[in-house]
């Protein structure tokens, strides 16, 4: 299967192999790990949790994903930004992150709310370039640390 290389493209349901794929390799990258069945089995049912959800690849593996979580409806939470460790210090992160903040402006969200951990140094970076800044504790993960908003 080849796909569009190095650019996001809208998730489509037979990519589940790929993307799945994807999170257990990348997961652990940044201390985590896939709960496919479990934690983070929203990852099977996409359409129903997401407002939108994009991949980037290299033209056949996926090598990054961001989504856009829908809070209420004014604000939206950034969602499930991940990237390749092979592919860090290439711009390809905050090309994803732009591009779900942008189809969040195009849906007529007000504000987008992430949470992360503190250990995620390069995300956070990222994410203060771009224009989040901390906020408050907004949801009841349990797992993150670190709350930040950025105004659309």
């Amino acid at each position: 299967m080849t796909l569009p290389a190095f650019e996001p493209f809208e998730y489509r349901k037979e990519l589940e192999p790929l993307l799945i794929s994807f999170l257990e390799e990348c997961l652990p990258e940044s201390g985590r790990c896939l709960d496919i069945e479990g934690r983070h089995s929203y990852y099977k049912h996409i359409p129903e949790h997401f407002a939108g959800f994009w991949c980037m690849s290299d033209g056949k593996n996926i090598i990054g994903t961001v989504a856009v979580a829908e809070l209420n409806k004014t604000d939206c939470e950034l969602k499930s930004l991940y990237l390749s460790e092979t592919y860090h210090g290439n711009g390809y992160g905050k090309r994803l992150l732009l591009h779900a903040i942008g189809n969040a402006k195009s849906l007529s969200y007000k504000k987008m709310y992430l949470d992360s951990l503190s250990t995620s140094t390069k995300a956070i970076e990222l994410y203060r370039r771009t224009g989040f800044v901390e906020t408050g504790k907004y949801n009841l993960n349990i797992f993150a640390d670190v709350f930040m908003v950025l105004e659309l």
